[in-house]
């Protein structure tokens, strides 16, 4: 009787510590399997980044480590500027980053002759880091200009733990009011001349 409880006590034991092994194996495949969707994913993400020509693009999937300590200069832009903002690791939840340039061609011709010397062509340009302009006149009457803008933009969303009701002064009672969770928004344009004039975001629920 006591070597078949013995028995059973032994299988017991193996069948528990085989179904342990197995369940840890089954968690370490499952997040082997997330990290490589998610470098699959990025991989993507690159690729379409470098084909021009595609016009779409993928959005990158980082940890707070790995945005710490890539070498991308755009996401080093994007970590210094949340850094800025002085948002910690734990609330950013989402950072975006878009690249544009406006350019506009416009061209002046009036039936007077303006310039008097046939011989007169002048060509100047005025430019800084964010602008360019690019001026032509020439005899008899025509007058151009070429400018163009550069602009980088740095959306940063971070979540914030706010009350839901206005908080109290006193800094006790706002310990005891109910909070929710928000997601804040800072749109940064780094070129001077540019000035975001409206701003709305929409989170579609499922």
């Amino acid at each position: 009787m006591k070597i078949k409880m013995i028995i059973a006590a032994v299988l017991a034991v193996l069948f528990i510590g085989l179904g342990s092994i197995v369940a840890i194996q089954n968690t370490k495949i499952h997040r082997l399997n997330e990290d490589l969707a998610v470098a699959v994913n990025n991989v993507k993400a690159y690729e379409a980044e470098v084909d021009s020509l595609n016009g779409n693009a993928i959005q990158f999937e980082l940890t707070a480590a790995q945005l710490n300590h890539s070498k991308d200069s755009v996401i080093q832009k994007l970590n210094e500027t949340r850094k800025q903002l002085k948002k910690k690791d734990k609330e950013i939840s989402e950072l975006q980053y878009i690249a544009s340039e406006n350019r506009k061609v416009d061209s002046i011709y009036v039936r007077d002759t303006i310039f008097k010397n046939p011989e007169f062509v002048l060509d100047t340009t005025i430019s800084d880091k964010w602008s360019k302009l690019n001026l032509h006149a020439a005899y008899p009457n025509v007058i151009a200009a070429d400018y163009s803008f550069n602009n980088e933009t740095s959306v940063v969303m971070s979540n914030s733990r706010v009350t839901i009701d206005p908080p109290k002064k006193f800094f006790l009672c706002r310990w005891f009011q109910k909070k929710h969770t928000v997601v804040e928004v800072n749109v940064i344009q780094d070129n001077p001349y540019c000035t975001n004039r409206n701003e709305k975001f929409v989170k579609i629920i499922k």
